[in-house]
């Protein structure tokens, strides 16, 4: 092999490890969103804009989502949220994580889209709970995205907050609010 293309390879074996195990930090386009259904028929989206953290060199990502930056589209429904629902003052985020392999982050690195099915943690309202997540990454130079291929689906009874759903019906005047939501994940990370 040529001297020229030895050196070659390992300078772009080196700067794909380098990539690979870079910190990349959230942009603020980054964004956790669901769908809550109420009264059995109502539809209504629902997005948090408070959305940061990053992926270490480690392979760790963890996203925090600051609960107060609901935003459902009424003024009245966000502050019952955040006071009766998520209780903000007494747990003001919830906390997302998940492990990325080396592979994983090398592929990723290499600009080739992943697809893969991921263990995530969910911390809210001081209840950790597993979930698995379907999720496309892909990267293009300085910038990777990670979105969910399906929403995740959280019930509020996992994290001890069916009361707060029973509340927020009384608080309402509606007949059901739905105990399980699709959760959908737009994540753009930027190289730190």
């Amino acid at each position: 092999m040529r001297p020229f293309l030895k050196v070659l390879i390992l300078v772009s074996t080196l700067v794909l490890a380098h990539t690979a195990h870079a910190d990349w930090q959230l942009t603020q386009n980054s964004s956790v969103s669901y769908v809550s259904i109420k009264n059995n028929a109502i539809a209504e989206h629902n997005a948090f804009s408070g959305v940061t953290g990053g992926l270490a060199d480690n392979g760790l990502l963890t996203v925090s989502i600051d609960l107060s930056s609901l935003e459902t589209g009424v003024d009245i429904r966000n502050q019952r949220m955040r006071d009766v629902f998520f209780e903000v003052i007494d747990y003001p985020e919830a906390v997302v994580t998940a492990q990325l392999n080396d592979q994983e982050l090398a592929h990723v690195a290499s600009g080739t889209p992943l697809v893969t099915t991921k263990t995530v943690s969910v911390s809210l309202h001081g209840v950790t709970v597993q979930a698995e997540a379907q999720v496309l990454a892909v990267s293009v130079g300085d910038r990777v995205w990670v979105s969910t291929l399906q929403p995740i689906l959280i019930s509020a009874g996992d994290f001890g907050l069916g009361e707060g759903v029973s509340a927020l019906q009384a608080l309402a005047g509606l007949n059901a609010i739905a105990g399980v939501v699709p959760v959908s994940v737009d994540l753009r990370l930027q190289q730190r």
